[in-house]
């Protein structure tokens, strides 16, 4: 067999290759032959890939999350007022302040200030906050019509107190709620 086999040729199990005159170990033995090495791992695509995706489904949240707290801003649901005041609704915040401090109404340590504006006429928004003001834990405690102003306080807490000034704006109404608390 060895004077028909041509030289360099390798053995079956690739541990061996015949020199012409004799089998020779290649080093390989009882090793399959280690397959061709191809540049970087395919793993670094992967681990690339990965972050990409990561990255947009991140950016893509980011977004998500800023449009959702901004929008939840504009209905009022961050708003410095207590959660059962009065909400006209179809208003947009415009403005938002808390103010902690000692230049509040005696017996208070803040004031809320809350501007909205409402594609509304004055007529019905002060038909809104005259209601919704004399109900409830609310009551007006004067109400002048000259200037817009709707004095309140809380009936739970006659020392909360405040005003809603609406000021209209042709075919639109401006609010601007003061409460101290």
């Amino acid at each position: 067999m060895s004077a028909q086999t041509p030289p360099g040729q390798l053995s079956p199990d690739g541990a061996w290759r015949w020199d012409g005159r004799q089998w020779v170990p290649t080093g390989t033995q009882g090793y399959p032959p280690s397959p061709a090495r191809r540049g970087p791992g395919r793993w670094i695509w992967w681990v690339a890939g990965g972050c990409i995706v990561l990255l947009v489904l991140g950016i893509g949240l980011g977004i998500f999350g800023a449009v959702q707290l901004a929008k939840r801003f504009q209905e009022g649901s961050l708003s410095c007022l207590p959660s059962d005041f009065p909400r006209y609704s179809g208003t947009t915040v415009t403005r938002d302040y808390t103010y902690f401090g000692t230049n509040v109404a005696p017996g208070d340590s803040q004031e809320c200030q809350e501007s909205l504006t409402s594609q509304d006429d004055t007529a019905a928004v002060t038909a809104f906050y005259e209601s919704h003001l004399s109900s409830g834990d609310w009551m007006i405690t004067s109400n002048d019509t000259s200037n817009g102003a709707i004095h309140f306080a809380r009936r739970s807490r006659p020392q909360t107190v405040g005003t809603v000034q609406l000021l209209g704006r042709g075919e639109h109404t401006d609010i601007v709620i003061r409460l101290d608390s």
